[in-house]
């Protein structure tokens, strides 16, 4: 990390990352945690039960000495969910929380990565709005090759296929979409009413709010049914609360297709 251009102490963020079987983007992920400006970062990796990850440690000790890398287990996480993916995730994103001592918290996907100046960005976001609890950057979604995944006609992510194209031109609106680019321009309110499309690796919260408000760990069979996602029902959580949440405006979080949140295969071991 760049030594700080500020008086005073750098600001420290959790940075949590879940994680099973893709070590090689692991480790990608975590040289672009490594290399944030003017933050102090402490990287929580937590493998769900990860056998990989077990035999990587000693390497990845050497190379990320301010990590803690640990391996989750039901043997030594009996309460771990494994009837729903995203309750699974939110689980592993909270106890990695906790194990961090932070100003703020983040959460960066094993598959993704920050530009250098993500963290920072985004403390500068906070700061400037006292009484805001959270904060969200844009992201350049790539395909995983690396070329640019260029948006058109029909919103990615949209869990119904029928309703991708209505989607993607309803989030056109809002200025989250722009036909033909990679970039998406993330919303988290527009027009007073809830978007909530801000992906996990896009937030920083206060950890005076995250202790407060969590990711939520329970899923109704109505969420379920919709294949609400974790990042979703966080926002969901944030917005009943109250809690104000700031974009940078910035598209400093590299957003790579393919995969979802890699916590492994529902009931494998």
């Amino acid at each position: 990390m760049s030594e700080s251009r500020q008086a005073g102490p750098l600001p420290t963020v959790t940075v949590v990352t879940p994680t099973r079987g893709r070590t090689d983007l692991l480790v990608r992920a975590m040289e672009s945690a490594a290399a944030q400006r003017n933050v102090h970062v402490e990287h929580i990796v937590l493998g769900d039960r990860c056998l990989e990850l077990a035999a990587l440690r000693g390497e990845l000790a050497e190379r990320f000495p301010e990590a803690l890398v640990r391996n989750v287990t039901l043997e030594s996480d009996p309460d771990l969910p494994m009837d729903y993916r995203p309750a699974r995730l939110a689980y592993l994103r909270n106890k990695g929380a906790r194990l961090g001592s932070g100003e703020f918290v983040a959460q960066l996907d094993d598959d993704n990565t920050f530009e250098p100046d993500h963290l920072e960005t985004l403390v500068a976001a906070l700061r400037a709005a006292p009484g805001a609890g959270a904060a969200h950057s844009w992201r350049r979604v790539w395909n995983p090759d690396g070329t640019p995944y260029l948006l058109a006609g029909e919103d990615p992510w949209h869990p119904d296929p029928d309703r991708r194209a209505r989607s993607f031109a309803q989030l056109s609106a809002h200025g989250v979409f722009e036909p033909g680019s990679n970039v998406v321009r993330d919303v988290f309110v527009a027009g007073g009413r809830l978007v909530a499309r801000v992906d996990t690796s896009e937030f920083l919260v206060r950890r005076t709010v995250f202790e407060d408000v969590p990711f939520p760990e329970r899923f109704s069979a109505a969420k379920r049914r919709l294949e609400i996602t974790e990042d979703v029902a966080y926002a969901q959580v944030l917005y009943r609360r109250g809690i104000e949440v700031v974009p940078s405006r910035r598209a400093t979080l590299n957003y790579f297709m393919g995969g979802y949140s890699n916590a492994g295969a529902l009931g494998s071991a």
